[in-house]
């Protein structure tokens, strides 16, 4: 018959390693991934376990990976849910590795803790593609400009002005993609004319070529004139964050 030191010491050795065994299964376990999920800051936040809602106000910012949103008011319904919805209001700020957008008013929506899409809204709104050569820096204005995280593609909409490093543009609807560097105006046809000027980039004398969305012979027209509000808006988005 096993003795009382025998037992003592058969239970500190099964103790022992169910340790090493707890041990090993915790160093195995991988760190909890940043992609899958988003983390928020704010001044201040209001949160009503209730209703499921949450609000941010003062210097927010909401973080997934690479994106972030900026503003300094915002607020959320259903933020414990698989999908919820998001409202931002004041300087918004959306960032992402492949764009810039600023506006007063913009929501956004988030599935599985991933931004999934984006609509801005401003007098006017503004994008800016990211990495963009000094002479093929992609920007552009609109009443709305609504943004597509997984595919890139970025969508303005009433009286967009929209360029690519010296050429412009002006239509009703642009619908660019970052990705593939391919834009598409007024799809599908409009009341009005698309209106462009497209430069030389070797030095010569600009000509300007209009031409409409429905393929008729192109004419010709004077240069633009640009108003302070484009002469400016490099700076301002470098400066202040491009709040309207």
């Amino acid at each position: 018959m096993p003795t009382l030191t025998t037992r003592i010491m058969k239970l500190l050795t099964v103790a022992l390693a169910a340790t090493l065994c707890a041990n090993q299964a915790t160093a195995a376990a991988p760190p909890p991934s940043l992609e899958a999920g988003y983390t928020m800051s704010a001044d201040v936040v209001v949160s009503d376990f209730r209703s499921d809602t949450l609000e941010l106000s003062g210097n927010v910012r909401v973080t997934q990976g690479p994106a972030s949103i900026e503003a300094q008011s915002a607020k959320g319904r259903g933020e414990k849910a698989e999908n919820s919805r998001w409202t931002f209001e004041k300087a918004v700020r959306i960032r992402t590795a492949e764009a810039d957008l600023f506006s007063n008013l913009a929501s956004a929506a988030i599935v599985n803790g991933q931004f999934v899409d984006a609509r801005i809204e401003g007098t006017p709104a503004r994008f800016e593609q990211i990495s963009g050569t000094a002479n093929r820096q992609v920007r552009g204005r609109a009443g709305i400009i609504e943004y597509d995280f997984n595919t890139g593609v970025i969508k303005l909409i009433n009286q967009v002005w929209f360029s690519n490093g010296k050429d412009e543009f002006r239509a009703d609807v642009v619908i660019y993609n970052i990705r593939d560097e391919r834009v598409q105006i007024n799809p599908g046809g409009s009341s009005n004319r698309v209106r462009g000027i497209i430069r030389p980039r070797n030095g010569a004398k600009p000509r300007t070529n209009l031409g409409s969305a429905n393929g008729s012979a192109a004419i010709v027209e004077p240069d633009f004139i640009q108003d302070p509000l484009e002469e400016r808006e490099g700076e301002r988005l470098a400066t202040d964050g491009g709040g309207a």
